[in-house]
């Protein structure tokens, strides 16, 4: 997950004197999401669910590769390159092939996205499903994002076991350098044709999957939290000139017709697992999702933990320092992340 101005200057209107207010909205939101009704689609429930203990396995190995260099797996670095070579050698164990795609970030780093195609029954059609690879330099990056890595390698595995052709080919991508400019995704998404775009049925973001004791965060496709955080900032007694900024630039971030089937696909997916979350539109210009945003419908996947410190609030314990290891990571969370990304593939494939 990219540290991105605009969610700090959200956070700096819900801090102070507001700081309360804010949290209490969110624990009012996750509760009212379960009376919400849901009626444009109805949830595969029965998904199954990828291997925990393989997930874990993946980032024993990242984690290992980050201590041999210097600690980190960030862009442009040996640890970088090894975690990319990881990634490839792991997909062409499956029978598949890597695409390896280089390209050059803001500080003209090069880094590589990594690439596996599986056909769908369609050439027109496609679903990408993507994860960041790369760490902070100041930590391994297991949580964010090696967790969503390992949900991507095991859903990989799935699919070569699985001998039924999807509907729509899907592209299973590992981005590098979302936490320096997110640029490896945007350098994808220039690289598509007006036809190519047209033709993605969803872009499925999957970030800080394995977050223990986590509130789960899904995109918000209508747009309605915005509004919600209006209603509780008023009540808060902030004045409207304050906050307007604000919500106003949240307003602006580009969305899609087809987001609003996804967020309530996954809205009834959780509910029906009697797992409570919350809606967000700020964090989407944080990570991955940004680059597709507005050009095809897109569906977020984040598991926080967020803890004030000091003036600061960290998205997870650990978030983007050393101590991001494996010990940050609950392998419950990584399955219950895989077993909502199945079900949203499933539905995708019955459209």
């Amino acid at each position: 997950m990219h540290s991105n101005q605009w969610i700090f200057s959200t956070l700096l209107a819900c801090s102070g004197f507001l700081m309360a207010g804010c949290q209490q909205q969110a624990i009012t939101h996750q509760q009212d999401i379960n009376a919400h009704t849901v009626t444009q689609t109805t949830p595969t429930h029965q998904v199954g669910s990828l291997d925990s203990t393989a997930m874990m396995q993946h980032l024993k190995v990242l984690e290992k590769i980050a201590q041999m260099h210097g600690g980190n797996r960030a862009v442009g670095t040996s640890g970088g390159q090894a975690s990319a070579q990881y990634i490839s050698d792991q997909i062409k164990k499956a029978g598949l092939k890597a695409q390896l795609i280089p390209f050059e970030n803001r500080k003209k780093e090069v880094g590589q996205n990594v690439i596996v195609e599986i056909a769908g029954q369609s050439k027109d059609t496609a679903i990408v499903v993507g994860a960041h690879y790369d760490s902070v330099k100041m930590g391994p990056g297991i949580n964010d994002n090696g967790s969503g890595v390992a949900l991507l390698l095991e859903l990989i595995q799935h699919y070569a076991k699985h001998s039924k052709q999807p509907k729509h080919t899907l592209y299973i991508a590992f981005w590098d350098s979302e936490e320096e400019g997110i640029a490896g995704s945007n350098a994808f998404v220039k690289s598509l044709s007006a036809d190519q775009l047209k033709g993605i049925q969803a872009y499925i973001n999957v970030d800080m999957v394995g977050t223990k004791n986590p509130t789960i965060q899904i995109a918000d496709g209508d747009q309605s939290s915005i509004t919600e955080m209006e209603t509780t900032l008023k009540e808060r007694g902030m004045n409207e000139a304050d906050y307007k900024p604000i919500t106003d630039s949240l307003r602006s971030i580009p969305n899609h017709v087809g987001d609003l089937a996804l967020e309530q696909h996954l809205k009834a997916f959780f509910r029906h697992k009697g797992i409570q979350v919350k809606e967000d539109i700020s964090t989407l210009t944080a990570s991955d999702t940004a680059p597709f945003l507005g050009k095809v419908p897109v569906a977020s996947l984040i598991l926080f933990n967020e803890q004030m410190k000091g003036d600061v609030l960290e998205f997870a314990p650990c978030y983007h320092q050393s101590c991001d290891t494996i010990e940050q990571v609950d392998p419950a969370s990584l399955q219950i992340a895989s077993q909502a990304v199945l079900s949203l593939l499933n539905y995708l494939n019955q459209k």
